[in-house]
């Protein structure tokens, strides 16, 4: 147990040790206060918290989950922000043209 929550070491899929093939300072804790389970790296500093998994078991989601937020993908995770705000800022552009244009017209 660490502060507020206990760390997996196994369990049923072999997820806690699947990340241990990934990065062997990863490890697996279940929050007692958020009932979230998180992924640390125990390499860098004690405790290093790297994410919370959005699913309520551990499975084939929590592996891929975390090699898709891996640091060494940072420059194409950032690339893909960005072309989903310009998306994303393209829509509102032409949502308020048409506003603008039908509140006009009518």
């Amino acid at each position: 147990m660490i502060g507020n929550g206990r760390v997996i070491d196994d369990d049923l899929f072999g997820i806690a040790r699947r990340l241990k093939s990934i990065d062997d300072g990863y490890y697996i804790l279940l929050n007692y206060k958020t009932g979230k389970f998180e992924v640390h790296n125990g390499k860098c500093a004690p405790r290093t918290l790297c994410l919370v998994l959005p699913f309520e078991t551990l499975d084939e989601r929590t592996v891929r989950k975390v090699n898709m937020t891996r640091a060494e993908r940072v420059e194409e995770l950032l690339r893909e922000a960005e072309r989903d705000n310009e998306k994303l800022e393209r829509r509102a552009k032409t949502a308020a043209l048409d506003r603008i244009l039908s509140s006009v017209g009518g």
